[in-house]
């Protein structure tokens, strides 16, 4: 018998699960817009992205074979309710707070998955290293706290299978982005700096960071989706338990990047004692240690498209394929996307619409895309050296 769902509570759908909430009316801001932080326990609609990605991710993975996976910060339980209802996958949903776990319970039953997902109460961190010391790997787990995921990242690295999945997600954007250096510094030990690519700044201190403590446990971290959205970042890794293979990792993907402020001038060092020059006469900012390797694999994205148009409107959301549509040729370009906007600036010029100088770009023989990060930016092959040259012309007059 399915649980009562009571006056006070409602049921939302999302893929194949349905989730027993309370009443999002009941707890909405003065300007009539639902708040999931005030609710007793944590549902937020725009996490669909998320979950959808989570649930794309996994069956591109690991398709029709089973995979046992935990999820740290459950929630409401939806994200392991859909893993087991919309993929092979089976497992624990935790929640250190007592008032999730009730609603994790419900929700498993309610979706008749009991034989698939269990529920723990349980701190996170506790429940990851007793997962370390019980002979038990894990293929796949979900770090998706509220703030930063770096607490939890540690404890997280160590009970993975020798092969395996991680998906991690950081709300904490602002001294991702470097809005407050400090805490930049001190959180992520990151010397940074406004730019005006901050969003690809953001991703790239949080994989350099999640790479590098992957690291230091001999845990090789490879990225092979990443994206922001709304309030967050988020970051599915496919591991291995090598040291060899970790070390190759950080000594290929770590460094810096160099930035001129005043032309928008950028490039990534390996070095930062390495001397670079600005054209105007201003010293270039150094900003790092961060990741300046690719934020995910075109091809993977490529298939993980294709099975999200296929489930396009039933199962998963026309925003999530949206962004995916970006991110398989965005993934092509490794150099920071450029603010439309700013480049125009510098020069003193009238703005063309973005298209039709993505589209000038492509004929003159560079690779240029539109970013998902930011709708004024654009991914391209062309140095800003060449962009300037470009804009010098007659019919950018």
């Amino acid at each position: 018998m399915k649980p009562i769902v009571r006056d006070w509570e409602e049921v939302v759908e999302e893929g194949k699960a349905r989730i027993i909430i309370p009443k999002r009316s009941l707890y909405v801001r003065e300007d009539l817009v639902y708040e999931p932080a005030w609710s007793p326990v944590f549902y937020n609609p725009v996490m669909r992205v998320s979950r959808d990605l989570t649930v794309l991710v996994a069956r591109s993975v690991y398709g029709s074979s089973s995979y046992f996976f935990i999820d740290a910060l459950g929630g409401t339980g939806v994200r392991g309710i859909r893993l087991a209802l919309e993929t092979q996958g089976y497992g624990i949903v935790n929640d250190v707070d007592p008032i999730a776990y009730y609603y994790i319970s419900r929700n498993i039953e309610y979706n008749r998955v009991e034989n698939r997902v269990k529920p723990l109460m349980c701190e996170a961190n506790v429940l990851l290293n007793n997962y370390t010391f019980s002979g038990i790997p894990v293929d796949y787990i979900d770090i998706d706290p509220y703030g930063s995921p770096i607490p939890f990242i540690d404890s997280a690295v160590k009970p993975l299978a020798k092969q395996a999945l991680l998906g991690v997600t950081a709300t904490d954007t602002a001294p991702l982005v470097c809005s407050h250096a400090r805490k930049t510094l001190r959180r992520y030990n990151v010397n940074c700096a406004k730019v005006d690519f901050e969003k690809e700044l953001g991703i790239r201190n949080l994989i350099f960071n999640l790479v590098f403590r992957g690291a230091a446990q001999d845990r090789a971290l490879k990225p092979i989706l990443s994206y922001s959205h709304r309030h967050y970042f988020r970051v599915f890794f496919r591991t291995e338990r090598s040291g060899s293979k970790s070390y190759e990792l950080m000594e290929r993907c770590r460094g810096y990047i160099w930035f001129c402020p005043s032309t928008l001038e950028r490039g990534y060092l390996k070095n930062p004692a390495d001397r670079v020059e600005c054209s105007k006469p201003e010293e270039p900012l150094i900003l790092g240690p961060t990741w300046i390797c690719r934020l995910g694999d075109p091809e993977f994205a490529k298939q993980v498209l294709a099975l999200a148009k296929k489930e396009a409107d039933a199962l998963v959301s026309r925003e999530t394929v949206k962004i995916l549509e970006i991110l398989v040729d965005e993934y092509r370009i490794v150099s920071p996307y450029v603010r439309y906007d700013k480049l125009f600036g510098v020069l003193k010029k009238n703005m063309p619409p973005i298209r039709e100088f993505i589209k000038y770009l492509r004929e003159h023989g560079f690779e240029a895309y539109r970013t998902h990060f930011d709708q004024r930016g654009i991914k391209t092959s062309a140095s800003l050296a060449e962009l300037y040259e470009i804009l010098g012309r007659d019919e950018y007059d």
